[in-house]
This record gives structure tokens, sequence and C-alpha cells, in this order.
């Protein structure tokens, strides 16, 4: 028996018994071109599951957990900085702040909501994929250590906050740790979020700003 039909029904049952364990994965309908290693992303809380697939299966799976490779030091993680930040939102121009406390638990994603007010005489039109990503912050340093990791539609759907007026933009909030410092998600605790506003309808070209940054309780 090959390794893909080893890892065929471990793949079909954890997408069956535990949903949400299974981010990226080789379709276990298709059998064409199926050669190891399998490149396979599971939830940052699913530890547990990728202690078991690498005991099972060893280096015929390429295992990642949330945003880091598993098991640690397995490689060096892709960087993440995405180079400089945007500018910070002119106060005087927009504001944004959180719809409501923003409480998640270690690990997992909450879609959230952020209000926009337009404070000029003009529409003000963000391009988005369907929501704004938020990054985690270290309220001490400032550094970005986490956020969502994983596929992700990209629609072009823009959200118009017209003057003087507020406008609530969806807001995905995900807990996967981007240092390996602090495991595969983000601890329990006190964090920040900000987002960054793509302004116009591209969002490659167009200008961006960041937000302040909002509070996040994340819990265990």
């Amino acid at each position: 028996m090959s390794a893909w039909d080893e890892l065929k029904p471990v793949l079909v049952r954890l997408r069956e018994k535990q949903p949400g364990t299974l981010m990226r994965y080789p379709m276990p309908e298709v059998d064409e071109n199926r050669q190891p290693p399998y490149a396979i992303q599971l939830a940052p809380w699913a530890v547990a599951t990728a202690q078991e697939l690498h005991r099972q299966f060893g280096d015929k799976v390429e295992l990642t957990v949330g945003a880091l490779p598993y098991p640690p030091g397995r490689k060096t993680p892709r960087s993440r900085s995405g180079g400089q930040p945007a500018d910070l939102l002119d106060p005087h121009e927009m504001t944004a702040e959180l719809d409501g406390p923003a409480v998640v638990a270690s690990g997992h994603t909450l879609v959230h909501g952020i209000v926009l007010r337009n404070l000029t005489d003009a529409e003000v039109r963000i391009a988005t994929n369907g929501s704004l990503t938020a990054g985690v912050v270290d309220w001490k340093t400032g550094e970005v250590v986490g956020g969502f990791s994983g596929a992700q539609v990209a629609p072009l759907v823009i959200f118009r906050v017209r003057p003087s007026r507020t406008e609530r933009v969806p807001l995905l909030i995900g807990t996967a740790s981007f240092t390996a410092r602090l495991g595969y998600a983000v601890p329990p605790g006190n964090w920040g979020i900000r987002a960054t506003l793509t302004f116009g309808p591209d969002r490659r070209d167009s200008p961006r700003r960041r937000t302040p940054v909002m509070p996040l309780t994340i819990t265990a």
C-alpha cells in the first residue's frame, strides 16, 4: 500500500469527524500525481493532530500548524513582515474602532467588525475581499506577532463610506502565531489588533493606511 493510500482515509476522517482541523490539504478524491511529501496545513490549535500525523507518516507529510512548520525547527518559515507598514490613518479624515469587545480563544478565529467614520467631505471607498484581516500586535513592542493564516477568497468588495457617515466592515481576526517563541497560537492574554485599509478600487495599487492598535482579549 502506498503512502497516499494510507493518508487518504486519515484525511477523510479528519475532515468529517474534526471539522476545522484541516486548512489546506490534498483532496482525497483525487489520486493522480500524488507523490510525497504531502503538504498539509492544520489549524493553530491542532498540535496534537500534527503530532499524530508526524508519528504515522514522518517525512512523507510536510506539516504546517497555523503559520509555522511542524515539527519545530523543520525549516525557517517564510517571513510575514510584508515590508514597511502603511502610514497611520489620519484621525482628522477617518476614525476606526471595533464594533464591540473582541474576544477569541487561542488558536481560533473570530469574525468581528470594525466601524469606520468618514470625517471628510468626499465619499471614501475601501477595497476588500469581503472583509479586512487583522494582525495581532504586542502592545509593548508594536510587533505583529500573529493573525489569520489560511486561504481566503479573493473577490473585490468595495465598502463605501459617505461623508460624515459610518460604515461597519467585517474584520477577520486569527490567532495563529507568526513567531516560534510564542508557539503555534498566540497565547491567552491582552493583545492588540490592527488592520490595513486600502483606499480605492484596486487592492494592490491604491493608497493604504493602517488603523490604530485596538484591544483584543485572547482566552484559553
